[in-house]
């Protein structure tokens, strides 16, 4: 049996993830950004595929690079 607060916390949960959905496109570019600035301090990124999706039951992000060659960077700290 589904309670008042049950049927409204389900309706509000729905309206979050519309809103988030709105742009998907928009929310991907700004992904794709962010990640290509992250790799490119470890590689040359020759191709770079971000794909977001937002559905009621999560967030799915796929992300698909192709890079040239690996940086040489320093030794990790312990």
């Amino acid at each position: 049996m589904f309670t008042i607060a049950d049927i409204g916390s389900k309706r509000l949960e729905k309206v979050l993830v519309k809103d988030k959905t709105e742009d998907p496109k928009k929310l991907a570019e700004i992904l794709k950004s962010d990640i290509l600035n992250l790799l490119q301090n470890y590689m040359e990124v020759k191709d770079l595929t971000v794909n977001f999706d937002v559905n009621t039951e999560g967030y799915y992000l796929t992300i698909n690079a192709e890079a040239k060659r690996i940086k040489t960077f320093g030794i990790l700290p312990n």
